[in-house]
């Protein structure tokens, strides 16, 4: 009869390495025991072989949970399903993080431009919870659970799609490439989250002035052409940040992006005033004429990497605590719309690839409404002995 306290007591005889005992109760079950521990295991035949499957270590397995993983595997067997097979099978599939480091990132490198962001996602949020598990081992509820718990942990909706889409693309290039052992990623059924748009940054005059003032004050002395450059393109941070002299075309008032977010390369249109940033720029003395990057680090002559402190004190100094960088964008999307500008001139200003993204900007300015609405005064207003002459709208904001 196995006790617990049996099987921890026995040790294996002088002379031997190992010692095996059969359950008198579970057929095909035994109990092995060797110097350097103790484990549970099946002994079954099929198909005409003897075959040995490890069921697990003791005391973490304990009697009664072994022999209800013989009597379960047993079943499969009896099924005509060999587990020993089956688990073969699993471990031909690669772990999800040596999937992406020997086959995703060298494709990454290829198609894709923010390798480094796919990089800084998996590494901060992917392998710490599925890194070490194989690409077949992944289930709907461990994903579903996943995406929860990142939810609850503050993240927003937004990040944890980007998250949830580099996880999906995984299992996308590994079926493209016919990888064996990878499930299909619809049986995963990753489900994006809903994401509520929000107000569109639109900076007023007087906003875009105390941001001027104070970015004569920061001490990185890049950072002021930096952010003007931006408010007046469009141009998204790795876009500005990364930007090269040989792309600026003076006589056709035109920059090259030559890896734009959509993967393809395009086009910005520069403003007098644009243009004007960088010759004001130029005729600084610590400006650098041998750097082929428009605003180059001086202490490293490659691009800035990370300008966030200088642009945090900036932007409390204006008094504009939580306007982000991506921020400037949205104003100068805006500002457009908010002059008469149409929404397809915006989507190929601002290099969208859908008029649906391009669309969060539809909305109006108060000024603008008001100036709208005020139109029915003069035939309607007029006429019902209401129309007030010379009364400015009362603008909110």
């Amino acid at each position: 009869m196995w006790t617990a306290s049996k099987l921890k007591n026995i040790q294996v005889p002088n002379g031997k390495k190992k010692l095996t005992l059969t359950d008198p109760q579970t057929r095909g079950l035994v109990f092995e025991v060797r110097p350097a521990g103790r484990s549970f295991y099946l002994r079954y035949t099929f198909e005409g072989r003897q075959r040995t499957l490890p069921l697990g270590p003791f005391p973490a397995l304990s009697i009664g949970d072994a022999r209800k993983r013989a009597e379960a595997f047993k079943r499969q067997i009896f099924l005509g399903n060999d587990p020993l097979e089956e688990k073969h099978d699993k471990m031909q599939s690669p772990t999800i993080k040596a999937f992406f480091d020997t086959v995703y990132m060298p494709y990454s490198q290829n198609e894709h431009r923010d390798i480094y962001g796919n990089k800084s996602l998996f590494q901060h949020h992917i392998a710490p919870r599925f890194g070490a598990k194989r690409m077949n081992a992944i289930s709907r509820l461990m994903v579903q659970n996943w995406s929860g718990s990142l939810l609850a942990r503050g993240y927003a909706p937004a990040f944890i799609n980007r998250i949830l889409i580099l996880f999906g693309n995984l299992y996308t290039l590994a079926n493209e490439l016919e990888l064996e052992g990878v499930p299909a990623r619809a049986d995963l059924r990753i489900k994006l989250l809903k994401v509520v748009q929000k107000h569109t940054t639109h900076l007023s005059s007087a906003e875009v002035q105390r941001l001027a003032e104070a970015l004569e004050d920061s001490r990185n002395l890049f950072l002021k052409y930096i952010i003007s450059f931006m408010l007046m393109t469009g141009a998204r941070r790795s876009e500005a940040l990364n930007a090269k002299w040989a792309h600026i075309n003076h006589s056709s008032k035109t920059w090259l992006v030559p890896l734009a977010k959509s993967g393809q390369p395009r086009h910005i249109y520069l403003s007098d005033s644009a243009l004007a940033v960088l010759a004001r720029l130029k005729s600084e003395p610590f400006f650098d004429r041998q750097t082929p990057y428009l605003f180059a680090n001086p202490k490293t002559g490659l691009p800035y990497r990370c300008v966030f402190n200088a642009w945090n004190n900036v932007r409390t100094a204006a008094g504009l605590p939580n306007l982000r960088l991506h921020d400037l964008r949205h104003s100068y999307a805006s500002t457009l719309v908010n002059n008469g500008v149409s929404l397809y001139d915006v989507q190929k200003l601002l290099g969208h690839s859908s008029i649906k993204t391009t669309q969060r900007y539809a909305h109006l300015s108060s000024e603008r409404l008001f100036q709208s609405a005020a139109v029915a005064d003069d035939t309607y207003g007029k006429a019902l002995g209401l129309k007030t002459p010379n009364t400015p709208p009362r603008v909110t904001r």
